[in-house]
C-alpha cells in the first residue's frame, strides 16, 4: 500500500487573498493611468510603468492563489507526505527539510491527535505534525500507518483525550492520558 499526498494541491478559496489581489489590481491601474497621463519620457515615467507591471503581477499571483487554482509555491519546491511499504517520508513545507525514516528502523509509533511521534530503534524520534493538514488527509495517513505497521508488527500507541468530567472532576486538574494499542 502506498499513500502520496501533495500538500500544495487541493487549496481552498481564500477571500482575503482575492481581496488583496483586487487592491493590487487597482494600484496597478492607478500607476498605468499616471504613466499614460504624464508621458515626459523621463526615468520617473519609466518607473511608473514598472510599478504598474509589478502591481499587475502581484494582483495576478494573489487572485490565482486566492481562487485555489494554482499554488506558486510549486515553483520553489515541494511539500508532501509519502508512506509506502519501504519508508515514511514527510516534507511539510516548501522551505523545510525532508524527513525520512525506513520501516525497518521503526520501533514504535505514538499517536496524539494530529501528531505522530515515530520512535526509531536507535532511540531517535521523528515527529509527523499534521495539525495544519485537512482532517480527511489525517484520517488517510492514520489508516495507512495502521495498516503498514500491522503488517510489519510495529506497535502503535494512541493517547486518548480525557473526557470532560475527568478533565474538570473533583481533583480540579486534568488526569493523565492512557495509552492503548491500536489494531
Amino acid at each position: 500500500m502506498e499513500l502520496k499526498i501533495d500538500l500544495l494541491k487541493d487549496k481552498k478559496k481564500l477571500p482575503d487573498r482575492i481581496g488583496i489581489g483586487i487592491l493590487f489590481l487597482l494600484c496597478s491601474g492607478m500607476w498605468f493611468f499616471i504613466w499614460i497621463v504624464d508621458r515626459r519620457g523621463s526615468s520617473l515615467s519609466f518607473m511608473r510603468f514598472i510599478n504598474g507591471l509589478l502591481f499587475a503581477l502581484l494582483s495576478f499571483v494573489n487572485i490565482i492563489e486566492g481562487l485555489g487554482v494554482y499554488s506558486f509555491g510549486r515553483l520553489f519546491g515541494k511539500a508532501y507526505i509519502l508512506i509506502n511499504s519501504e519508508s515514511i517520508s514527510l516534507k511539510a513545507k516548501i522551505w523545510r527539510k525532508k524527513q525520512l525514516v525506513k520501516w525497518s528502523d521503526v520501533k514504535s509509533i505514538d499517536c496524539n491527535h494530529n501528531k505522530y511521534v515515530i520512535k526509531k530503534a536507535d532511540g531517535k524520534k521523528m515527529t509527523l505534525d499534521l495539525s495544519e493538514t485537512k482532517n480527511r488527509l489525517v484520517i488517510k495517513v492514520k489508516q495507512t500507518l495502521n495498516q503498514i505497521a500491522k503488517e510489519k508488527n510495529i506497535q502503535i500507541n494512541s493517547q486518548k483525550m480525557p473526557a470532560a468530567n475527568e478533565q474538570f472532576g473533583a481533583s480540579g486538574g486534568a488526569d493523565s492520558s492512557d495509552t492503548e494499542q491500536v489494531t
